[in-house]
């Protein structure tokens, strides 16, 4: 159990205020999650570490309801970079840095616990296949 909360404790930062409260209250339930969120923080880069990529490692995903942000770069401290569709608005959704304190503090968002791992551009074309081209990594 020390373990579990000392993971938790090391991953605490990146989940949701509301969603952090009830993984601790069900630790035992989420420990994979927790786990998963530690290895994925530990290979997250740093900014500007993905410059110039055809495509950028998805680490984290944020959602609620039809607003997706896509995480690839992360300074260990609050500034993040990544992709975010808000409310589904796909001709305004945009590349960007964003706050994780901000992320974090919307009540209603949560941090995906079951997301695979894949590329920023994967996920954007694997949701939605009529507005995103198809990269490279899904053409194996």
């Amino acid at each position: 159990m020390q373990t579990i909360m000392t993971t938790a404790h090391k991953v605490a930062a990146l989940i949701p205020h509301s969603q952090y409260t009830v993984t601790i209250d069900h630790i035992e339930t989420f420990e994979e999650a927790l786990i998963r969120l530690e290895s994925q923080l530990a290979k997250c880069p740093t900014l500007r570490e993905t410059d110039g990529m055809k495509e950028h490692p998805a680490i984290f995903h944020y959602f609620c309801g039809a607003t997706d942000i896509y995480i690839c770069e992360y300074d260990g401290e609050d500034t993040m970079f990544g992709f975010t569709i808000l409310n589904g608005d796909l001709d305004n959704a945009e590349w960007g840095y964003t706050s994780l304190s901000e992320i974090t503090s919307i009540p209603v968002i949560n941090i995906d616990y079951h997301f695979e791992e894949q590329s920023i551009e994967a996920a954007r074309y694997l949701q939605y296949p009529h507005h995103f081209s198809k990269p490279a990594s899904l053409e194996k």
